[in-house]
């Protein structure tokens, strides 16, 4: 009896299976969940996070990230206010940051695996922008969406989960504004080659208890 078929059969088969087992995971949509009604805590999780603009990069010693409470068990977005102390821009110690208003909004994105991932846009009042005063040289950002990629990842348990956010923003619009003498690499010329990689810790907060967030 000729075995050929029988080869083709058995090969089409192991092949199938490889197929199957190698399939990329599919995406599946999650949500941010919270124990009730709470606020937000952030602050910088390890190193301080690095912004970039032609002129050079800015850090901050001191990142913290809040947001008004707010009640259901189950969202699918977040918004924080930033606040910005200690910071270093191209070379300058203490250089202030002025967030006038400007908030950052988190979107839940798509799982794979047990990877959670979303997108960040800043929001900022009518004619305001996050102003980065630095001597000799003034950067603006404004108000822009779907920045670069952000990442959820759950650590706790219980009441005492929270979530690390790790940040890799792209394609950040800015302008650099320079004064006479001044250092700006460029002169009220709109750039969208800016920069932010970091990590930030959020902690859920209900009358000074700490009350568990996470994302499932």
């Amino acid at each position: 009896m000729n075995d050929f078929p029988r080869m083709i059969l058995l090969i089409a088969v192991v092949a199938a299976a490889v197929i199957v087992q190698t399939a990329p995971a599919a995406a599946e949509a999650f949500k941010i969940k919270k124990e009730g009604t709470l606020e937000i805590k952030g602050k910088q999780h390890g190193s301080p996070g690095v912004w970039t603009f032609d002129t050079g990069s800015l850090s901050c010693n001191e990142e913290t990230y809040t947001s008004a409470a707010t009640g259901g068990t189950e969202v699918t977005e977040v918004s924080v206010a930033p606040t910005y102390s200690e910071c270093i821009a191209f070379g300058f110690f203490n250089v202030p940051i002025d967030v006038n208003g400007c908030i950052y909004r988190y979107t839940v994105v798509t799982k794979i695996s047990q990877q959670y991932e979303g997108a960040k846009d800043i929001i900022c009042p009518a004619g305001q922008v996050i102003k980065i005063t630095a001597p000799g040289c003034t950067v603006t950002v404004g108000s822009q969406n779907a920045l670069g990629t952000v990442t959820f990842t759950n650590i706790g348990s219980g009441s005492t989960r929270e979530l690390t956010i790790d940040e890799n923003m792209t394609n950040i619009a800015y302008e650099e504004h320079r004064p006479l003498f001044g250092i700006c690499a460029n002169n009220t010329v709109p750039k969208t080659n800016g920069t932010y990689v970091g990590s930030k810790l959020w902690t859920g907060v209900n009358d000074g208890l700490h009350r568990g967030i996470w994302v499932g």
